[in-house]
């Protein structure tokens, strides 16, 4: 299956029609949503059912060169980032209703993917929304938000353990802090790998990717 470019990033259809699943991919600071599509291609053969969107950041880069972003790191700091994240998730949660509609699958049959600030966003609407998803794979990433939520959500976090860029101590601390509110949580630190998604992170997201939505053409 081809991909179809939309507003907000562009769309892959399900292999079998209609789409009982659906992965939202969420890139990184100052790329676009081009840049997680070869992971959808590679796993969209294991999960036949399910459609993929791949979204552009809600907001232009404003670091000086072309791409997107989820909320500005201009003077981010430990002070002022959780606000950040949360006055930018309204218009990401508006654009997943909008995908959800579009393809017809509820909140309970999405599963999220994120890389560095996508996975920020990612583990927000875990941490805030009550419908949660079927699973996230956060790669990269670093929980800002408070957890205010019980959703259930299944978390998969890999991180490579030479990350120079957002440091491993971040997955051990989403991981113990989402453990503590009584999430289920896979965590991964891959040794030798830096701010980047390698050949055995690619598995570990399909992997949970099985898991979460493995079943819906069952369902």
């Amino acid at each position: 299956m081809g991909w179809e470019q939309f507003e907000h990033g562009w769309r892959r259809a399900s292999i079998n029609a209609p789409a009982k699943g659906l992965v939202v991919l969420m890139h990184g600071v100052g790329s676009n949503a081009r840049d997680l599509m070869p992971l959808a291609d590679i796993w969209s053969e294991h999960l036949p059912d399910v459609a993929f969107t791949s979204l552009d950041g809600t907001d232009a880069f404003d670091g000086g060169f072309g791409g997107r972003q989820w909320f500005s790191l201009r003077d981010v700091n430990e002070t002022n980032r959780e606000a950040r994240v949360a006055a930018a998730y309204p218009a990401l949660r508006g654009v997943l209703e909008a995908e959800l509609a579009h393809w017809q699958v509820p909140f309970e049959r999405l599963a999220l993917v994120g890389f560095s600030q996508g996975s920020i966003m990612a583990l927000h609407h875990v941490a805030a929304s009550t419908e949660g998803a079927a699973g996230v794979v956060a790669y990269s990433g670093r929980l800002a938000s408070p957890i205010v939520a019980r959703n259930g959500t299944p978390l998969t976090l890999i991180h490579g353990e030479a990350d120079e860029v957002i440091p491993v101590r971040e997955l051990e601390d989403a991981a113990d802090a989402f453990t503590d509110a009584g999430y289920t949580v896979d965590a991964y630190a891959l040794p030798g790998i830096g701010h980047t998604i390698d050949a055995d992170g690619v598995a570990l997201g399909r992997e949970a990717l099985e898991r979460a939505l493995g079943g819906v053409s069952r369902g």
